[in-house]
């Protein structure tokens, strides 16, 4: 069984300002400088902010971590208090409403791609093995998507796009029915990727 299950998250930005040329004269070569301002920050407080769903109604949730000011991260390995370690073997695990995302720009959010990566050592087809429960909030409007398709998919309660302030909730699905490796999912290092793009790309 795979040891670790965590979620890396990156999302970065950049602006740059340019000049105007004004009037009729010709040059070869402008040369200028121009301040760029740069800034990261924890998932909760980023453009797109990630949280933990609230699994239960009343803000727990057993399956997410969330750091002050860091990254969240996911860890599916069990309950080693209640004596579960893993999941189960030839079985299908559903982790429903796991991470809220929230779209905290000012730019509607027409795409979020959820992809699994593995490194070489996790011999397993990612596709077959994961895909994603989709919930707008955390009723029942639920809709499976596929591993490295995009969530927003306009599909039921399911919104095609977030404006500022809306959220989407995802959670995660494990085949090792038709996935996995002989129904196990092997060690190796499991990355989930978040690809969100605006109207305006």
């Amino acid at each position: 069984m795979a040891n670790r299950r965590t979620v890396l998250i990156g999302l970065g930005g950049l602006v740059a300002g340019g000049g105007a040329i004004l009037g009729t004269g010709a040059f070869d070569t402008v040369e200028a400088e121009r301040t760029v301002s740069v800034e990261t920050t924890g998932d909760a407080d980023a453009l797109l902010g990630l949280s933990p769903a609230d699994r239960d109604g009343d803000g727990n949730n057993a399956y997410v971590d969330e750091p002050d000011g860091g990254t969240i991260s996911i860890n599916l390995d069990g309950n080693p208090d209640q004596g579960a370690t893993g999941l189960n073997q030839n079985a299908i695990t559903t982790f429903r409403n796991l991470v809220t995302v929230t779209n905290q720009g000012t730019q509607t959010v027409n795409s979020i791609t959820l992809e699994f990566n593995t490194d070489d050592t996790a011999d397993v087809d990612a596709s077959e093995t994961f895909s994603f429960p989709v919930d707008e909030t955390d009723d029942d409007g639920e809709d499976m998507v596929g591993n490295g398709d995009n969530i927003l998919t306009g599909d039921g309660d399911i919104p095609g796009s977030l404006e500022p302030g809306d959220s989407v909730n995802f959670g995660i699905e494990i085949d090792l029915i038709d996935g996995g490796d002989e129904g196990d999912l092997p060690d190796g290092d499991y990355t989930l990727t978040i690809t969100a793009e605006s109207a305006d790309n």
